[in-house]
């Protein structure tokens, strides 16, 4: 028995992401100096040392165990495109990755029966056009309603 479904959906999370986009980068919390064009963080920190999971248990009824737990995972979804400074493109292909995933939850929302439910819930774009190019970044958080093992 655990007392938080966290560390398990994180790993599925992650393991599904890739799966689903094999020619993304998909990183186990924030990224590092070395990413590729397409990135996406499962359990990404905004600002660096801040929370990327906060959890809420709570016991149901009368129930001593198991505590139902609801949480929020946040992740990040980014696209570069070297010299090109074509925000459409990036936009694009970063909505084309969140996409992917946002699918296989519908496809699966107990992940494996894992939870009660995952979904995408929020997001949130932000365009940049730098000296070496556009990109385009979307923070979005994973939902999370399960019950503790």
């Amino acid at each position: 028995m655990s007392i938080s479904t966290v560390p398990a959906v994180i790993d599925e999370l992650v393991r599904r992401t890739r799966l689903v986009l094999p020619e993304v980068q998909v990183l186990d919390g924030g990224p590092h100096r070395d990413t590729e064009p397409d990135v996406i963080c499962i359990g990404f920190q905004i600002p660096p040392g801040a929370p990327s999971v906060e959890d809420t248990r709570t016991r149901q009824q009368l129930a001593t165990s198991p505590d139902r737990e609801q949480y929020e995972i946040t992740s990040l979804a980014s696209s570069w495109r070297g010299e090109q400074h074509d925000a459409k493109a990036v936009r694009d292909r970063v909505y084309e990755m969140i996409d992917a995933l946002a699918a296989e939850l519908e496809r699966d929302q107990r992940l494996g029966g894992l939870v009660n439910r995952a979904r995408l819930s929020t997001g949130a774009l932000a365009q940049e056009q730098t000296s070496k190019g556009a990109t385009a970044t979307v923070r979005f958080v994973i939902s999370v309603d399960a019950f503790t093992r």
